[in-house]
């Protein structure tokens, strides 16, 4: 059927109406409620980051998370909840940067603890390992006895050490192991160059 221009213009009019109030509504209709979808999900990824060890290794970002998660519980209450969900997308974001970087350094310092063990541990079978160069008898008996109080000293500390690599405590571990390190590398090179008392009478 045909309708006249002016009607035509008017359907149009009252169809374009229709439509940007559909539009209006259907944006209205996002924000008239609290985003919980992306609330639980940034509470879902704060506790990862949680499980992750962002507490003790990422401490900062996952800070960040739960006060961008306070914000948007804030903004609920005042039932601006667009504001809100800008807040738990921020949130998770955070809460996922946490994660990694939790992920990451936790790598990275169980490395290095790790290979300072090592380190250590090679050190101390160096302080094991006979020594075939020829001394006096009384030098021998002396550098024996500096051995085995050492082994037995070190030896306990050491075990220590990985007990705290075992616990991700990697911190004390490798301030730890800085020291026993320091002090094996003392005893060996005064094992090697003979007794302290000889070093004292050599002078200068």
């Amino acid at each position: 059927m045909y309708l006249p221009l002016p009607r035509v213009r008017t359907a149009a009019w009252l169809c374009a109406v229709l439509i940007l109030g559909s539009t209006l509504a259907s944006t209205t209709a996002g924000c008239a409620a609290p985003p919980q979808k992306e609330l639980d999900q940034a509470q879902a990824a704060i506790e990862v980051a949680i499980a992750a060890g962002a507490e003790r290794f990422a401490s900062a970002d996952l800070t960040a998370a739960r006060t961008a998660m306070r914000q948007a519980a804030e903004a609920v209450t005042q039932r601006d909840y667009k504001l809100a969900l800008g807040h738990a997308l921020d949130g998770r974001e955070r809460a996922q940067a946490a994660t990694q970087a939790a992920t990451e350094t936790h790598a990275r310092l169980r490395d290095e603890s790790e290979r300072a063990f090592r380190e250590v541990t090679v050190l101390l079978d160096r302080l094991r390992a006979p020594r075939t160069a020829a001394a006096p008898t009384r030098v021998t008996r002396a550098r024996a006895r500096t051995v085995r109080a050492a082994d037995a000293r070190l030896s306990d500390s050491l075990q220590k050490a990985g007990a705290l690599i075992e616990a991700q405590d990697y911190t004390a571990a490798q301030a730890l192991l800085s020291r026993l390190k320091t002090e094996l590398e003392d005893v060996l090179r005064e094992l090697d160059g003979g007794s302290p008392a000889q070093s004292s009478r050599r002078g200068p």
